[in-house]
């Protein structure tokens, strides 16, 4: 069985190497499938892509990828659909949810589901975060509810892992590129009757004390918002 995870990265510089390396070490001693990491560059100012193509000529199990335009759904795309796999996974550069819950990922689309995701919200699972992080996710969680009668309790964590199915009915679908794809998909699964599966996972915001300002949680609650309002009149 073959396993693709894909790594969206924008201006990582920072934090690229170790975490890539840290993600090799770990996939190396849990994982017994064929597995590859692709790192999907998307449209970085940083060396961020140089970094990433160092990694891919030094590490087999690694590939680097130009997405050839901005947005983490472009880069978690070009990733998938460049890469014929068995499962597809993806998860942040940032690493914020504790890869030791991949495991758990792979085996949940390996027992028949289509569709397995991280969930902070489910008993078990271990969040640190901001109180401005806090608020704003537990608004994506009642937008979702609200309008679309979402069932999944965490559709934004960046931790997540489609069958092959999912990706050649679901994601053509998706129209959107940027931060709202991957709850898109997952939108969009529930809606067609596709099995998912929620996992608990440790996730841990590490933003903090490092670089507050990278993602204005707040702008990014009124493009959520608006990115439902017209996915639900795409579902009518």
């Amino acid at each position: 069985m073959k396993i693709t995870l894909a790594l969206p990265a924008y201006n990582e510089e920072k934090i690229l190497k170790d975490n890539v390396l840290k993600l090799l070490e770990f996939c190396s001693k849990n994982l017994t499938d064929d597995w590859q990491i692709v790192v999907a560059d998307n449209g970085s100012t940083d060396q961020t892509a140089e970094i990433a193509q160092n990694l891919a000529q030094n590490f087999s199990a690694v590939k680097f990828i130009a997405a050839g335009q901005r947005g983490k759904g472009a880069a978690i795309r070009a990733a998938w659909e460049q890469n014929e796999a068995d499962i597809y996974c993806f998860m942040d550069a940032d690493l914020a949810t504790d890869i030791s819950a991949l495991p758990a990922l792979i085996a949940g689309v390996k027992a028949g589901q289509d569709l397995v995701i991280g969930s902070r919200f489910l008993a078990g699972s271990k969040v640190s975060r901001s109180l401005a992080r806090k608020l704003i996710s537990r608004i994506y969680r009642l937008i979702l509810k609200i309008l679309l009668n979402l069932k999944i309790n965490d559709a934004p964590c960046g931790f997540k892992a489609i069958s092959r199915k999912i990706k050649e009915k679901v994601l053509p679908q998706v129209q959107n590129n940027g931060w709202f794809f991957d709850s898109e998909l997952v939108i969009l699964a529930e809606k067609r009757g596709y099995k998912i599966k929620e996992i608990p996972v440790v996730w841990k915001d590490p933003r903090e004390g490092l670089d507050k300002s990278r993602v204005d949680v707040f702008s990014l609650g009124r493009e959520y918002l608006r990115q439902v309002i017209g996915l639900r009149r795409r579902l009518r």
